[in-house]
């Protein structure tokens, strides 16, 4: 049973038409490559099924249920004392009221801020890009949903933090956690179960690799 599914989906900005009969089914435990130039709707087709944009027209039909963190191509972080509080603002964690949950949740973000080589006490303010993606994605791990959306995840990651991020990301399909990824790297690509063309607005292919 897929997770989630897009159905003829319309959208525009004004005369601009950002998904035009747009069609994608995301199954459990796959890792979804979306392709494709700039401008062609990616980013617009990974707001909708985050949730954070209202299609014009069509279906997005969700399973009962499911939760969905999305983390957008430039990451901002709230304002607070430490990066670690300012995540936790973000990702909302300070509204849990199961007092062993919090602590569980808490303790996971201290492993996933380790593991993306981030200082918890830092000053958001003066956080590089590298470092606000990172923490974004520590955030997403941490939160660990069933359908994580990531624009442009390598976005001003070097080479070792695209490596902690493809270890973090391995570990999320091993529990049947599902991944879509806009990229235009191709080691990325290459790595996931399909690669999907966005084009115009539309699904021009999707092939599966494995």
């Amino acid at each position: 049973m897929a997770l989630i599914t897009l159905i003829d989906a319309h959208l525009a900005y004004g005369d601009l038409p950002l998904l035009d009969e747009a069609n994608i089914s995301i199954e459990p435990g796959e890792r979804v490559g979306l392709i494709g130039r700039n401008g062609t709707g990616k980013s617009s087709l990974l707001s909708v099924l985050a949730g954070k944009t209202m299609l014009d027209d069509g279906q997005l039909q969700r399973m009962d249920g499911l939760t969905i963190h999305y983390v957008e191509q430039e990451p901002q972080l709230p304002d607070a004392p430490t990066l670690k509080e300012s995540l936790i603002l973000r990702g909302k964690l300070d509204e849990t009221t199961d007092e062993r949950e919090k602590w569980r949740i808490l303790a996971k973000l201290d492993e996933n801020l380790s593991h993306f080589e981030l200082n918890p006490n830092a000053d958001p303010k003066l956080t590089s890009g590298g470092e606000k993606k990172r923490a974004a994605l520590a955030l997403a791990f941490t939160l660990a949903p069933q359908l994580l959306l990531l624009d442009e995840p390598t976005n001003h990651l070097d080479m070792r933090a695209i490596r902690l991020l493809e270890a973090r990301s391995q570990d999320e399909l091993k529990n049947q956690r599902s991944l879509v990824v806009i990229t235009h790297d191709e080691d990325i690509a290459c790595g996931a179960d399909r690669v999907v063309a966005i084009e115009d607005g539309r699904v021009a292919s999707d092939e599966r690799r494995r």
